[in-house]
C-alpha cells in the first residue's frame, strides 16, 4: 500500500471554506415529482432518482462531519438548536441573559470576541513557528527580516534542511535552538504548564512531528500572513467536562455518549407503557437531571471540587496569505502557490476555554487555547 508522504508543512492555503461549512446545494426536484398520468416505470425512476439525491446531500462533509459543529456531533443540528447552544456559551462565559436577548449588546460582545480571535490565531501561529523552528523572532534574522514583512502579522521565511536539530553540531546553533533542547518536552508538562501555551499539546506536536519526520530534502519555507476579519461559526457549552478530567479518567469521554442512550432508553420506557415518544417538555426535563447529575459527580474529581465547563468556538478568520514550500534542490513548490503574491485564504480555527463554577458562587475563567485548525486533527475531539 503506498502511503501518501506527510506534509513538510501542514498548512490549508484555500479561499473556499472548508467543505463541511457549506450547506449542500437541493436542486430543483420538481422534475421528479410524479404525475397521475406517468407510468409505473417513469414513476418508479423518479422516486430512484429522488433517493439518491437524498442520499448525496446526506453523505455531503456538511451532514457527515458535524456542519458548523464540527466533528464530535452526529449532524450539524437545527439552527434554533445552533443558536441556543451559542447563547447557552455566552450566558456560561460571564454574559448575562439580558446583554445576550438585546441584539446591540449581543452584537457587540460578538464583534470584540471575533477580533480577539483574529488576534489570537496570529499569536498561535508565531508561536507555533517559534517553538517548532526554535526560532527567536527579533534575534533570528532568518525570520521576518525585510520589509515586506512589515505588512504581515506573521512572517515566516527560512530554509528548514532535512538534518534534525537534536543532530545539528552544538556550535551551529543559535541560543533558541540550545534552549529548546534544554526545554521539557510537552509530555512532561504539568496541567497548569500546558495551559500556558496558546496551541494545545496535540497541534504543537502535529508541527512537530512534520518537522522531524516528513523531510529528505533542504526546503525553504514562506509563509506570510494578515488576518483581515473573523466570523463565529459555532459556539457550544461541553458541561461538566474538560480535556484534562477526560484525560485523567478515560471513561468520562463515553458520558455525552450514556446520556444519549439514556434518552433513547426513556423513549422506549414510554412507547412500552402505551404513549407516544417523550414530549418536548419531559426531553428537556431529562436532559436537565443528566446533565446536573454528571457536572456534580464530575466536581468531585477535580482539584477544588469545583464544577467544569469547557466552551468549544469555531471561527473562519479570513486571511491575507503568502504561502510556498520548495525544494530548494529541485527548484519544485512542494505547497502553496508559485508566484509569491498575497491572496485571501480562509482558515477554521478551533477555540475551547475552561470554566470553573462552585455552589458558592466562585466563578474562574481559564484561558483561550487553539486545539486545531483547518480540521488538520479532524477537531481534535475529546468529549466523544
Amino acid at each position: 500500500q503506498c502511503v501518501k508522504p506527510r506534509a513538510t508543512f501542514p498548512w490549508r492555503h484555500s479561499p473556499h471554506a472548508l467543505p463541511r461549512l457549506v450547506v449542500p446545494r437541493i436542486s430543483d426536484t420538481s422534475g421528479l415529482e410524479g404525475d397521475e398520468n406517468d407510468d409505473s416505470e417513469d414513476s418508479a425512476k423518479n422516486d430512484g432518482d429522488k433517493n439518491n439525491l437524498k442520499e448525496e446531500i446526506l453523505e455531503s462533509d456538511y451532514f457527515k462531519k458535524g456542519g458548523p459543529l464540527g466533528p464530535g456531533w452526529p449532524s450539524p443540528m437545527d439552527p434554533w438548536f445552533r443558536a441556543s447552544t451559542f447563547a447557552s456559551s455566552m450566558h456560561v462565559y460571564g454574559l448575562p441573559w439580558y446583554a445576550i436577548v438585546l441584539p446591540w449588546m449581543r452584537n457587540e460582545w460578538i464583534d470584540e470576541m471575533e477580533w480577539s480571535f483574529c488576534e489570537a490565531f496570529s499569536m498561535g501561529v508565531r508561536g507555533m513557528i517559534e517553538d517548532t523552528y526554535c526560532l527567536d523572532n527579533g534575534k533570528n534574522k532568518k525570520y521576518g527580516d525585510d520589509d515586506e514583512s512589515e505588512n504581515f502579522d506573521v512572517d515566516f521565511d527560512t530554509t528548514i534542511d532535512a538534518t534534525p536539530l537534536s543532530e545539528e553540531k552544538d556550535e551551529t546553533k543559535t541560543e533558541k535552538q540550545v534552549e529548546c533542547d534544554d526545554s521539557k518536552t510537552d509530555d512532561m508538562l504539568d496541567h497548569d504548564a500546558e495551559q500556558l501555551y496558546m496551541l494545545q499539546r496535540d497541534l504543537r506536536q502535529l508541527y512537530k512531528s512534520a518537522r522531524k519526520h516528513s523531510l529528505s530534502t533542504k526546503n525553504n519555507v514562506l509563509l506570510r500572513m494578515q488576518p483581515q476579519f473573523a466570523r463565529i461559526e459555532s459556539m457550544f457549552p461541553v458541561f461538566g467536562l474538560n480535556r484534562q478530567l477526560v484525560q485523567d479518567h478515560p471513561a468520562l469521554r463515553h458520558s455525552y455518549r450514556n446520556l444519549v442512550r439514556n434518552l433513547q432508553r426513556k423513549h422506549k420506557e414510554a412507547q412500552l407503557a402505551g404513549r407516544k415518544r417523550l414530549n418536548p417538555i419531559e426531553v428537556i426535563s431529562h436532559i436537565n437531571g443528566d446533565l446536573n447529575e454528571l457536572i456534580d459527580s464530575t466536581a468531585k474529581l477535580t482539584n477544588d471540587g469545583k464544577a467544569v465547563t469547557t466552551i468549544i468556538a469555531q471561527v473562519s478568520i479570513q486571511c491575507r496569505e503568502v504561502f510556498c514550500v520548495r525544494d530548494l534542490e529541485s527548484g519544485e513548490i512542494v505547497q502553496g502557490d508559485t508566484d509569491g503574491q498575497p491572496r485571501d485564504v480562509t482558515h477554521l480555527v478551533r477555540f475551547e476555554i475552561c470554566i470553573k463554577d462552585s455552589h458558592e458562587g466562585d466563578f474562574e475563567i481559564g484561558r483561550w487555547q487553539i486545539t486545531d485548525w483547518d480540521d488538520l486533527l479532524d477537531g481534535n475531539v475529546w468529549f466523544t
